[in-house]
């Protein structure tokens, strides 16, 4: 007797044996989105630090001169920047100045064409731009040596950032 046909009982067991398959690979392809997700905001988070690491390292290297001034809290300091040679609005050898807020500790980059005095002046505010680097910063420290700097950046919950320098 020849079967032309499969039977009930087999199409059955071939429709479970698939769905536990697609149960499975769903499982891995969301195993997987969780991966790329976790994957990329691990790759924004080295971008701005990159992107730190990069802007702190133009802005000290062959500047004309750098001025450091220690804050009262010993963890901050204070960089001021004559004729450094990155601009991010450009202004030809640009004044820049890392600074500390303290309100809740925002490390922040200023830049302006003309000598900056901190705190700026109301005048001085409309030629100077402020870009924010990031927010809590526990440590911002300048080590300054006859050859080189050294920067030390710690922001909350995050590992330091270390810059060094020829001058």
């Amino acid at each position: 007797m020849k079967r032309r046909a499969f039977t009930l009982v087999e199409l059955l067991v071939s429709i479970a044996l698939f769905g536990l398959i697609a149960i499975f690979l769903f499982g891995s392809i969301d195993g997987l989105r969780k991966q790329q997700n976790f994957v990329k905001k691990k790759e924004a988070v080295l971008s701005h630090k990159n992107q730190i690491l990069s802007l702190l390292r133009t802005d000290l290297d062959r500047a004309k001169l750098v001025a450091i001034s220690k804050s009262t809290n010993q963890d901050f300091d204070t960089a001021m920047i004559t004729g450094s040679n990155r601009s991010l609005y450009n202004i030809n050898q640009p004044n820049v100045a890392w600074i500390i807020l303290k309100a809740d500790n925002t490390l922040v980059r200023l830049e302006s064409a003309s000598p900056m005095i901190v705190p700026l002046a109301n005048e001085a505010m409309y030629f100077t731009h402020a870009d924010v680097i990031g927010k809590h910063c526990e440590i911002f420290r300048i080590y300054d040596s006859a050859k080189q700097r050294l920067v030390y950046v710690k922001f909350e919950n995050e590992s330091p950032l270390i810059v060094e320098t020829i001058k």
